[in-house]
């Protein structure tokens, strides 16, 4: 009846990477000396830890539907 270690490991990870991408996007500023490629790169980093945590959770959600049938 449990779930089995990777729904929640899924989950976890979804966590961290989504954490990870709020740090990258909310400490992004624009200050004197930064570069249009810093900046865009580091906007780049942020949507893709976001959206890989987003993937991350609907497998997670996907596995934990398949377990319960």
């Amino acid at each position: 009846m449990g779930y089995e270690f990777h729904v929640h490991g899924l989950w976890v990870l979804g966590a961290l990477s989504f954490f990870v991408g709020t740090l990258i996007a909310g400490n992004l500023e624009w200050v004197e000396g930064t570069t249009n490629a810093s900046f865009v790169l580091s906007v780049i980093i942020a949507f893709l830890f976001i959206l890989f945590a987003g993937a991350l959770w609907i497998s997670a959600a996907v596995n934990a539907r398949q377990e319960q049938r």
